[in-house]
């Protein structure tokens, strides 16, 4: 695996290191490394990590393989431009997955990669856009992605789709089935509910690093934004069918935000201790989780997954400055001395904020 982000490849390393149909044989951060790496290694696969800009990534690649042919290349990016596309392909790549698809989908474009099986698809009897198309099929994207990125329509991505695979007698495998339980071995359980999408929102640092390397280890889909504006502008995250919480990592006045106008319940990680006054503010935002930041490893994800189920999860310490901030009152100011002519009246009694949840004490 290659990328120059610490943060990405730790996680993606510790969370590849979890299964047990993938070994993870070394890491690399540039080109010439990862030369060198694969040289003395010959994996079958090398990720590479094409970030925001993977156009950058075409010299490097060009020079791994022409050095090395037979190991494929997969690269992830954020975006791609149709010219960056271009390019990327004809640097011989076995596939192109963005980051929008999730841990799923590139788990599933390795998987669909048998050893050396991705060379067949340069065939001479496809036409170029026809290998254009299958490169993009077996990257995992769907008719109108590939119709974007080639500025078609989806009709002539369709009957292209035909074509390919009236030629090569059977469509690429994008979601292969798990490998069978092996001897003695339970199968790994169905998935309970809808999966818990999390939205990591804070400053970058230790912390934020700690959180997601968490939620990725433990196999949970995360978001990494650093505003609220990213955070509305992601399009894909608004039609997540499952739940999605906000982790708030020590959350600045913006932060508090990032997502609120969603909907979306949150959880806060914090390095300080929680006083009455903060306790209000987390309320006033929504917050139905609290995650010491030195206990992230061990409480978070379970928060998480209770918050996603519709509970309050806080600390032993927690509970009586949460009671206080529900039922804490705005201060008046004094008033005027009542006058003979207008004899004071009893103020009405004044109704507490009304609140229910299922709440949980978290020790």
């Amino acid at each position: 695996m290659c990328s120059a982000d610490q943060l990405r490849r730790d996680a993606l390393a510790a969370y590849l290191g979890t299964l047990p149909d993938f070994m993870l044989v070394g890491q690399a951060t540039g080109g010439a490394d990862l030369v060198r790496l694969a040289e003395a290694q010959r994996p079958d696969v090398v990720l590479v990590d094409g970030g925001s800009r993977p156009g950058e990534r075409v010299p490097a690649l060009r020079a791994f393989r022409g050095r090395l042919p037979g190991i494929a290349v997969v690269l992830a990016y954020e975006r791609l431009s149709a010219a960056e596309f271009a390019a990327l392909r004809d640097a011989d790549l076995a596939a192109l997955v963005p980051y929008a698809h999730g841990l799923g989908g590139l788990l599933a474009v390795l998987r669909a990669l048998p050893a050396g099986g991705w060379l067949t698809a340069n065939g001479a009897a496809l036409t170029a856009r026809q290998r254009d198309i299958l490169l993009l099929l077996r990257s995992g994207h769907h008719a109108g992605e590939i119709a974007s990125l080639l500025a078609i329509s989806a009709g002539t991505v369709e009957n292209h789709k035909r074509r390919v695979y009236a030629k090569l007698g059977t469509p690429p495998a994008q979601r292969p089935a798990p490998p069978p339980a092996g001897p003695g071995e339970d199968p790994p359980p169905p998935p309970v509910g809808r999966p818990v999408l999390a939205v990591a929102v804070g400053d970058p640092g230790p912390v934020l690093d700690r959180v997601v390397t968490t939620l990725i280890v433990h196999r949970l889909a995360v978001v990494r934004e650093h505003g609220p504006e990213a955070v509305a502008q992601v399009h894909w995250l608004r039609s997540h069918r499952g739940p999605v919480v906000r982790v708030l990592v020590n959350p600045s006045a913006d932060q508090w935000q990032a997502g609120a106008a969603l909907g979306w319940t949150a959880v806060m990680v914090h390095d300080h201790p929680i006083d009455r006054r903060g306790m209000a503010e987390a309320v006033a935002h929504g917050i139905f989780g609290l995650v010491p930041s030195s206990e992230v490893e061990q409480q978070l994800v379970p928060v998480l997954n209770l918050v996603a189920a519709g509970y309050l999860v806080l600390g032993p310490t927690s509970t009586g400055l949460f009671t206080d901030a529900l039922s804490a009152r705005p201060v008046e100011a004094p008033e005027a001395a009542p006058s003979e002519a207008a004899p004071r009246r009893p103020a009405p009694r004044e109704r507490g904020p009304r609140f229910w949840t299922r709440s949980v004490l978290f020790t």
